[in-house]
């Protein structure tokens, strides 16, 4: 009796380790802005957090589609474009369109069929947002009290936000019904103010929240700060928002850790 009963005890603890699940057995997305292009497409630049996330956490694989100049934000003058190409704001450099780029390298293979699709945008959306007519003319609660939208709404009519990350976390939910979806807010910034950029990761968090998707708040929860980066010092950034190599050490290992404990938590398929 005692001797079935420890090997069961043994095969449950087995059965625990095999099923547990961490960064190491997942294909990781990165969309963004370009606090996270900086790392560079093959995540090898020490001044990107993308860097050092991908030593720290060595997922199985990382794709990056992020763009610098993206907003989370789109405007009336936006087109699905999946080859748009610009480093700068732009009415194309918009994460719908990262999102078509991911959607249709996956279903060629020419990348991974994600298993975390990670976010990380709305720098631009605080430090531009006088360019982004509507931008703030829908809250997220009224955002996700709404059914989700018809893929075939063009990007062009959904101007807020908070419509613009619904729309987009509708595309990715449902091409990837599977994948765990993280949002991360932008840090604080030297060139917006702290109560914008408080208001677009808000909003962000909100819609996040109302899909029962992931949100990390990087402006609330990591160290980098306006008032240090603006007094000249530039402990963690290069020019007050994008960060240095110790920037990017602090941002790439808040992460990764942060999204290990997200997949950790992940039920295993049975």
């Amino acid at each position: 009796m005692r001797k079935a009963l420890a090997v069961l005890m043994v095969m449950a603890v087995f059965g625990f380790f095999a099923s547990a699940r961490s960064l190491s057995d997942c294909n990781v997305a990165l969309l963004g802005d370009s606090m996270t292009w900086i790392g560079g497409d093959s995540c090898d630049v020490e001044r990107g957090w993308s860097c050092h996330f991908k030593r720290m956490a060595s997922p199985k694989s990382i794709s990056v589609f992020a763009r610098s100049g993206a907003t989370w934000t789109n405007t009336t003058s936006t087109k699905i474009d999946a080859e748009a190409f610009s480093d700068v704001l732009d009415d194309d450099n918009v994460v719908y369109n990262q999102v078509v780029r991911l959607c249709r390298a996956a279903a060629s293979g020419e990348a991974p069929v994600p298993d975390v699709i990670v976010v990380y945008a709305g720098a631009n959306d605080a430090w531009f947002a006088s360019r982004r007519n509507g931008i703030f003319d829908e809250t997220a609660e009224a955002v996700v009290s709404a059914p989700p939208f018809d893929m075939s709404v063009p990007p062009s009519e959904v101007v807020s936000l908070a419509g613009s990350v619904r729309l987009s976390c509708d595309m990715l939910s449902r091409n990837f019904p599977t994948a765990r979806i993280v949002l991360v807010t932008p840090t604080e910034m030297v060139q917006a103010p702290l109560e914008r950029v408080r208001r677009v990761s808000d909003i962000i968090e909100g819609v996040a929240k109302g899909l029962h998707a992931e949100v990390i708040r990087a402006d609330k929860e990591v160290e980098i700060r306006r008032d240090v980066e603006g007094a000249g010092r530039h402990r963690y950034t290069s020019d007050g928002i994008h960060t240095n190599p110790a920037g990017a050490r602090l941002l790439g290992g808040f992460l990764a850790e942060r999204l290990g404990a997200i997949v950790a938590a992940i039920p295993p398929v049975r």
